[in-house]
């Protein structure tokens, strides 16, 4: 099974370690995890930043959990060196192989007619989403057109889910991730109560030279691998070393038995309406603190076009300060889907920037503001 900590930590609700253990308590890898979190993921990962408002045309009906996968083992494909060259040995094992992977690497499994259990639709951000429905748009075929089930984050580009059969697609909830799909695999699998995960293609670098771009996955799956209680192993042998991944042949994945069909407990989803109304009723709470962050925007540009304004720090420590109100918090981060001032929130802003505080203000107040107009603006659109 999977702790709470770990999505818990993701969801970027906490500004603190100690805001964290009092919602969920200590565990004996919160300062680990905590650690990982505020120097491998800048203290914000921005996994529920929708700052395109893709959840309010989402198609999914359903969101839910996938059923028990006691004494089942899963297999996390990606697209690696390791699973291209293994993707035949792959074709051979199918039947006995329970495989989770992402829309890419359902790309290279359909090419040898491969269908996978689960696709985790899942992106850093709102540019990798976009290129990735753009690179959907230019292909010969739709792998996840074919896929038995479909788990697509609410922030998923309603284009890349255009060919989902309705009753294979669902939006996992809870969601366990902190934004890098083959953790989230991972901690899905964990949760459901899989006794063994793997991995193949997942291989960030190579055993003797990994790619410091990939060390913040390394060090999750580490974590992962200590707070789940199943077995994990890397089944590529070139590959980067993971902390807690043994390494072992594929074979050590294949299943014993037949697999029975990869099952989801469902609950119905949010309507678009109820959506809408969700979306509305955050513009309303947000009101009086966006006409202010307009007022503290004017007071920037003015400050960038030269002009003497006083009062540039208290406006600072002001935008700082609505930190403290964790409601708001939730809204801006979930509603509006900031960027900038998280970010401030958990850095802080130089004051000895001076006259060129304006920088941080505008840049923060801008966003704020745009995306306040934008969601009002999309709330009317998709309602029309």
């Amino acid at each position: 099974m999977l702790p709470p900590l770990f999505q818990a930590i993701g969801s970027d609700r906490h500004l603190s370690y100690d805001e964290l253990c009092a919602d969920i308590g200590e565990h004996p890898c919160g300062r680990e995890a905590w650690s990982l979190y505020r120097t491998g993921f800048g203290g914000y990962c921005e996994t529920r930043l929708d700052p395109q408002g893709h959840r309010l045309v989402h198609p999914a009906r359903h969101v839910g959990m996938l059923e028990s996968l006691r004494d089942e083992r899963v297999l996390v494909f990606g697209t690696g060196p390791s699973a291209l060259a293994a993707v035949g040995t792959v074709a051979r094992m199918r039947d006995r192989l329970r495989l989770f992977t992402s829309p890419r690497g359902a790309e290279v499994l359909a090419a040898c007619g491969i269908v996978p259990d689960l696709v985790v639709v899942e992106h850093r951000t709102a540019v990798d989403a976009h290129h990735a429905a753009r690179h959907l748009r230019d292909a010969n075929a739709d792998p996840l057109g074919t896929a038995s089930l479909v788990a697509a984050e609410w922030r998923t580009p309603r284009a890349l889910l255009a060919g989902v059969p309705l009753d294979r697609l669902y939006v996992p909830d809870p969601l366990p991730t902190w934004g890098l799909w083959p953790a989230t695999a991972v901690a899905l699998a964990a949760a459901a109560g899989a006794a063994r995960i793997g991995l193949l293609g997942i291989d960030l670098g190579s055993a003797r030279q990994p790619d410091p771009v990939f060390a913040p996955l390394a060090r999750l799956l580490g974590l992962l691998a200590r707070l789940v209680s199943c077995e994990t192993i890397d089944c590529a042998p070139g590959a980067a070393r993971k902390p807690g991944w043994s390494v072992e042949g594929l074979e050590a994945m294949a299943s014993d038995g037949s697999l029975a069909r990869l099952r989801v407990r469902r609950r119905p989803a949010p309507t678009t309406a109820e959506r809408l109304g969700a979306a509305r009723q955050t513009l309303d709470r947000l009101r009086p603190l966006v006409e202010r962050a307009r007022h503290i925007l004017t007071l920037g540009l003015r400050a960038r076009a030269g002009w003497h304004v006083a009062g540039l720090d208290d406006a600072v420590s002001e935008i700082l300060s609505w930190a403290g109100d964790r409601d708001a918090r939730i809204d801006l981060q979930e509603g509006l889907g900031l960027s900038f001032l998280p970010r401030f929130w958990r850095t802080g802003i130089d004051s000895d920037l001076g006259r060129a505080l304006w920088r941080p203000l505008v840049l923060a107040m801008h966003e704020l503001t745009a995306q306040a107009d934008r969601l009002d603006a999309m709330t009317k659109r998709v309602a029309a």
